[in-house]
């Protein structure tokens, strides 16, 4: 029951990396087809450019944080290795899938 929390986080960054590899497919099948996506919003591109890096700066604090909290309470006597590991590739894989998802938009 110890590392159940991290075999679900590293499932959940599984899917979270197979799901960004599926629409970076999409849309580069969508891109060969002559597809465009709609225009974006001036103000929704520039957001589009400056949050991905911002969002992972957060991640890599959070993730930092938590890896020194493990480190300094042993993991509490509650959480092991496995649960660290999980938590970690989690923030990673939601990092790629942003990176993907902000990178190869599709057309409706």
């Amino acid at each position: 029951m110890r590392n159940l929390p991290g075999i679900l986080m590293l499932a959940a960054a599984a899917l979270l990396v197979w799901s960004a590899i599926g629409r970076r497919r999409r849309a580069q099948d969508a891109a060969a087809r002559g597809e465009a996506p709609p225009a974006l919003h001036p103000s929704l591109e520039l957001m589009g450019g400056i949050m991905p890096p911002l969002v992972n700066l957060g991640l890599i604090i959070a993730g930092g944080q938590v890896t020194f909290a493990f480190w300094l309470t042993d993991g509490a006597g509650i959480f092991g290795p496995v649960d660290l590991v999980g938590f970690l590739a989690l923030l990673a894989a939601y990092s790629y899938w942003l990176g993907i998802k902000a990178r190869h938009r599709l057309s409706a």
